[in-house]
């Protein structure tokens, strides 16, 4: 659409050198023009709401689109459930063994040392027995024998108490950490999913059309609505290259469209070549009729008064 009114104006522009070579101009002709902001959800989902109409003024990070986020919301839902579970692994490995367990080693660790000082106790008696040659070799060795054992027995118990009491290795430590890591990465990459699933405006702007609307399902990146910013209203207009001396980028220019004031604009851009080239072979006369594309931004105050696709003249004053 743009290029077909760019093309009609450059036309009637061309036709006007024609009609008139020698005359002095004392305006030159364009159109209003916009760079819209298209927003659009990068999957193929059902639109929930719309929450604006056309016309309507929005500020930056107003809500304008609601998608459908059921698998959003569960996908979610379950990467909140797998990190919460990774990091309770972690926190029990740090930790070592629960305090229940602990305590089943603890009372088996209470009677082996309540076994080994009987024996020991015997063992003593038995020493007396033994010394008065009252028992013979074969029982003081059978009584040594078991006192070492629940002696043994107690140390066992003792270091598994401590090694339960310790946290894992710290190898397995690192790598629990990676997945708690890993599963909060996922976590947060579904929550800034389900947030995509409301669609904000990026900056502050006029709503320009709806494409889509509540209950139809467009493509993944199709358009659903169409913004504006007043920064983004611009105009273009034509310069002959006889005139093109006259104009540069950052110059305040005016202009006029029917039934409108004068709007204050200034040139952002222009052309580095002609929009349409005679042959090539250049005459003096041949090169009164190239003409260069312009473009101006329109003051933000006056933005909203304009409509795209609008006929406007640029005055050609003495100052220019």
């Amino acid at each position: 659409m743009d290029l077909i009114v760019k093309i009609i104006f450059t036309i009637i522009f061309v036709l006007n050198l024609t009609a008139c070579d020698d005359a002095d101009l004392d305006y030159l002709s364009g159109y209003t023009h916009g760079e819209f902001i298209y927003l659009s959800y990068p999957e193929s989902e059902k639109i929930e709401l719309i929450m604006v109409k056309k016309g309507d003024l929005v500020k930056k990070d107003q809500s304008l689109i609601k998608m459908d986020s059921f698998i959003t919301e569960n996908s979610l839902r379950i990467a909140e459930k797998n990190f919460q579970a990774e990091r309770a692994l972690l926190v029990n490995m740090q930790s070592g063994e629960r305090t229940e367990a602990l305590n089943v080693v603890q009372s088996q660790l209470d009677r082996a040392t309540s076994a080994a000082d009987m024996a020991k106790s015997q063992l003593v008696r038995y020493q007396h027995l033994y010394n008065s040659r009252i028992i013979s070799a074969a029982e003081w060795e059978s009584m040594q024998d078991d006192y070492a054992q629940k002696k043994a027995q107690v140390d066992e118990l003792t270091y598994l108490l401590a090694e339960k009491k310790l946290p894992a290795r710290i190898a397995q430590i690192e790598n629990q950490a990676s997945r708690v890591d890993s599963a909060m990465l996922q976590r947060d990459k579904a929550l800034w999913s389900y947030q995509q699933s409301t669609i904000v405006a990026p900056q502050d702007a006029r709503v320009y059309d709806i494409i889509y609307h509540p209950g139809e399902r467009p493509m993944a990146g199709k358009p659903i609505v169409t913004l504006l910013p007043p920064e983004n209203v611009k105009v273009r207009f034509y310069i002959p290259e006889k005139m093109l001396g006259f104009f540069q980028v950052g110059q305040q220019i005016s202009v006029r469209c029917d039934g409108c004031a004068p709007i204050s604009a200034t040139i952002n851009y222009i052309s580095p070549q002609a929009e349409y080239t005679p042959p090539v072979i250049y005459s003096t006369r041949r090169r009164e009729k190239l003409i260069f594309m312009a473009e101006a931004v329109v003051a933000l105050e006056q933005a909203n008064n304009i409509k795209i696709g609008q006929p406007i003249s640029v005055e050609i004053t003495d100052g220019q």
